[in-house]
């Protein structure tokens, strides 16, 4: 396992060094705060997953930091649109993250990973999801009417009611890992389609 990660992690920074000498040195600094954050999600003496840091950690790297290397990368230059438009679809999937480790707890907990869910009582994590999603959705509007995204943008509304979906199922089957299946799976989808209407709306507005 480790000579494999070694292996990923050295592949992954020559193709990011090709990159920054195609593109630009930027892509240099992006890369290393990558490289950060992945180590320092569970690696010592950081940890931050087990300081219930994970979920902050997942919407940074795999949001703003992933969405404003792409631009780099295919630009040349920084933009701030790209990272900005990325935060409501970094906030679902750190909530992927969040919903999973809830059947997880018992065990996490006993391994000494203080993860939110397991230092929150169910009822803050139930509530926690919902401030989340509605943040989420919340994003994607005023980020429309800032005029920082197209007004098409707002077709990655159409998932929303998902995410009550999910919140009832977390109310519903918290104490039940095989009921809690369903609002897993949910809570992905929920990521995967806002993700793409949120590309479908700047491929309309794009064309019109």
């Amino acid at each position: 396992m480790v000579a494999g990660c070694v292996a990923f992690y050295t592949l992954a920074i020559a193709l990011g060094l090709v990159l920054a000498a195609e593109r630009g040195a930027g892509l240099l600094a992006i890369g290393a705060v990558g490289i950060v954050l992945s180590l320092a999600y569970t690696a010592p003496p950081l940890r931050l997953v087990h300081r219930g840091l994970g979920e902050p950690v997942t919407a940074l790297g795999f949001g703003p930091v992933m969405a404003e290397g792409t631009y780099y990368a295919t630009t040349g230059h920084w933009g701030w649109e790209a990272a900005l438009a990325s935060l409501p679809i970094a906030v679902l999937i750190a909530l992927v993250l969040y919903v999973n480790q809830v059947p997880d707890r018992r065990g996490d907990e006993a391994a000494g990973k203080r993860t939110l869910i397991v230092r929150w009582s169910p009822g803050a994590v139930q509530r926690g999801y919902l401030a989340a999603v509605i943040t989420a959705f919340a994003g994607v509007v005023v980020l429309a009417a800032a005029g920082v995204t197209p007004w098409w943008t707002l077709l990655a509304l159409a998932p929303a009611p998902l995410g009550v979906r999910v919140w009832r199922g977390l109310r519903a089957s918290y104490e039940q890992p095989y009921g809690l299946l369903k609002p897993m799976q949910d809570n992905i989808v929920l990521h995967l389609l806002t993700g793409l209407l949120l590309v479908a709306g700047y491929v309309v507005a794009a064309l019109t």
